[in-house]
């Protein structure tokens, strides 16, 4: 399961959903020219009124056309592990180990990672500006592999809890980031065997991951317990940064190695499953009318393709009719499904959506 980019070229486009299901950006009807907006610019073409409508009133003609380029929204997150005096021993070695072996595979080349823990190697605990800063700072994989298993291994569990400062400070981490990298959706991974002890209690940390969410840039908060955690405590957690609607419980034992390298994949492949790029002209070529944009959604090869329309915002999906809607309804950057909408397209091996760009204003 990869969220790699799409490969361009002039042929239907297909982008995987959690690595099955295809996207592809087609004409809305009277186009055949295909481009890539991303590559080298090609001489202008010249359009005849049959190409290109122009609409009753006049003022800009209207272009229909195939797009190649399309990508699934790329993931960047930051794991905050817990290196407590309880982690030593099975639960830190467990937990180092699951960390080292999701990072250095095939599957996650391209994505980016950063490396935080707490309490922090220096500086006040408590200070969300000591954690401001990763311990390993966010880098693609696989060039990252190395630091990250490196710092792993030179760094040993103990002292306290300081969960707050913890999460508040990786998520001004993340969000200096994804300011500099737009536009990539950002995570924080919270990894702890306990609860909060000192710096603030557990609706802080909570506090904290809803800031993130809230936010902008946007960061959600992932919460993942092991043996010894208070589950009640990391759910609210989790609720609050909008990563998950509980935490992911991997237990302890020989099995916990698996099971916090299964929940990382599990957020890897979950949390971007339905947001895209929002392909957008140059502006020598037009301006893209964002309520032309349609989305077709096959969830499989013997089904129906149902129409998913735009919604004003996540508020306005409906529970059993989807939709979708864009992250700023008038600087749009990204294609979000709504919950229904994203629980159809990954309902199935074959599930291809299509995404029609209608409407390309270029002035007469």
């Amino acid at each position: 399961m990869s969220l790699a980019s799409s490969s361009r070229s002039r042929s239907a486009f297909a982008l995987p959903i959690l690595a099955l299901i295809g996207v592809s950006f087609l004409p809305a009807a009277c186009a055949s020219r295909s481009r890539d907006f991303d590559d080298t610019p090609e001489p202008a073409p010249v359009f005849s009124d049959v190409e290109a409508g122009v609409p009753e009133g006049g003022g800009y003609k209207c272009i229909r056309e195939e797009v190649t380029g399309g990508e699934p929204v790329p993931l960047s997150m930051i794991i905050l592990l817990d290196r407590s005096g309880s982690m030593v021993g099975e639960r830190w070695t467990s937990a180092t180990n699951a960390i080292r072996a999701f990072v250095d595979r095939a599957e996650v080349v391209g994505m980016k990672v950063g490396l935080q823990f707490f309490p922090p190697l220096a500086g006040d605990q408590c200070s969300p500006s000591t954690y401001a800063k990763p311990s390993v700072p966010i880098d693609v994989l696989p060039d990252n592999v190395i630091p990250i298993q490196q710092r792993l291994a030179a760094t040993s569990p103990t002292g306290g809890t300081p969960m707050s400062g913890a999460v508040a400070g990786s998520v001004i981490a993340m969000q200096s980031w994804l300011a500099d990298n737009d536009p990539h959706a950002g995570a924080i991974i919270l990894v702890t065997d306990g609860d909060p002890a000192g710096c603030g209690n557990i609706d802080a940390v909570a506090s904290a991951a809803q800031t993130g969410a809230k936010g902008t840039p946007t960061v959600k908060t992932f919460a993942v317990g092991m043996e010894g955690a208070t589950f009640s405590n990391l759910d609210k957690v989790a609720l609050a940064g909008a990563g998950a609607p509980k935490a992911f419980n991997v237990g302890g034992g020989a099995g916990a190695q698996q099971a916090l390298f299964d929940a990382l994949d599990a957020i890897r492949t979950g949390v971007l499953s339905c947001e895209y790029v929002l392909p957008r002209p140059k502006a020598e070529d037009g301006v893209l009318d964002l309520d032309s944009v349609e989305l077709k959604l096959t969830p499989g090869e013997n089904d129906p393709t149902q129409l998913v329309r735009r919604v004003a915002d996540k508020a306005a999906c409906g529970e059993t009719t989807g939709g979708f809607y864009y992250d700023d309804p008038v600087d749009a950057k990204r294609i979000i499904l709504c919950p229904a909408s994203c629980t159809a397209a990954r309902g199935g091996a074959s599930a291809k959506l299509d995404v029609v760009l209608g409407c390309i204003q270029r002035p007469n």
